[in-house]
């Protein structure tokens, strides 16, 4: 777990600050293309992910979906391997259950539960916090946490920072090591590691790639989510999920799973069960 994500709001808040300006040189000179940094950590039994970034939206737009447990459900849905997420609680006490599995609904593989509590820890025109917690996932992973952050850096732009981390036990390391010897083997993270002999970048792999690449999916899903404004609802959730997959096509080395008409079937898909009643 960050330093950050342990600290009171008012210390959070100094840190947020203190992150935004030590990160400069990284915001403006990075192979992202944008203002934006991504880091990641793997220590004993526990992986953490970070993204920082400043953003062409005004606080109060892009942390209006963390008020409400079913807004955050329909940003965490565009993840391709969340499959659903059912809201609960109250605003006082608001959790959610997400879905996640296979990005085919058809392929092999078993859809896992976890839920989270959501809480706004502080909120105001300086500073917005909110974090999910939840203590236990499959497979024995445990205290997953996500934190959101956001300040005003002037105009109606923003600097945010979206982390995401979690521990696990053996069950979750051999898991882990199936997938990386089978289907995630060639797969790699954004973190440049090295250079190879022709002198193209090394990226990291692994656990901490597998971390990253889900960091950076979540952090365009809060973007897409939050650039979409007007419609049904059901023309809102077309629209955020044609960006978000936009968003993710910047970075195909890392992000490619599935083609748009195939994202899309698979989401319509869930969406469907959803109204049914199946999860």
């Amino acid at each position: 777990m960050s330093a950050c994500a342990l600290e009171p709001p008012a210390s959070a808040a100094a840190a947020l600050q203190a992150r935004h300006i030590e990160l400069q040189a990284q915001l403006r000179t990075n192979t992202f293309g944008e203002s934006l940094y991504l880091s990641s950590r793997e220590g004993s039994n526990r992986l953490e992910g970070d993204v920082y970034a400043e953003v062409t939206h005004p606080v109060a737009e892009i942390t209006a979906t963390f008020r409400s447990a079913n807004r955050v459900c329909e940003l965490l849905f565009l993840h391709l391997n969340v499959r659903g997420c059912q809201p609960a609680g109250t605003s006082d006490n608001a959790a959610l259950t997400l879905s996640v599995g296979p990005k085919r609904a058809l392929a092999a593989g078993k859809i896992y539960h976890i839920t989270y509590a959501l809480r706004v820890e502080a909120a105001d025109a300086a500073y917005f916090r909110a974090t999910l917690s939840a203590a236990q996932g499959p497979l024995s992973t445990r205290d997953y946490r996500i934190v959101f952050e956001a300040m005003p850096i002037g105009g109606s732009r923003s600097f945010v920072h979206f982390s995401y981390a979690y521990g696990y036990g053996t069950m979750a390391k051999i898991a882990m090591r199936m997938y990386l010897a089978t289907a995630g083997r060639s797969k790699i993270g954004f973190t440049v590691t090295g250079q190879s002999p022709d002198g193209r970048p090394l990226y990291v792999g692994g656990e901490r790639g597998s971390l990253e690449r889900n960091v950076m999916r979540y952090y365009l899903a809060l973007l897409a989510y939050s650039s979409v404004n007007t419609g049904s609802p059901q023309e809102k959730m077309e629209k955020r999920m044609r960006k978000w997959f936009a968003l993710t096509e910047r970075y195909p080395a890392q992000l490619h799973e599935l083609d748009l008409d195939e994202y899309l079937q698979e989401k319509q898909a869930d969406l469907a069960r959803a109204a049914a009643g199946h999860q």
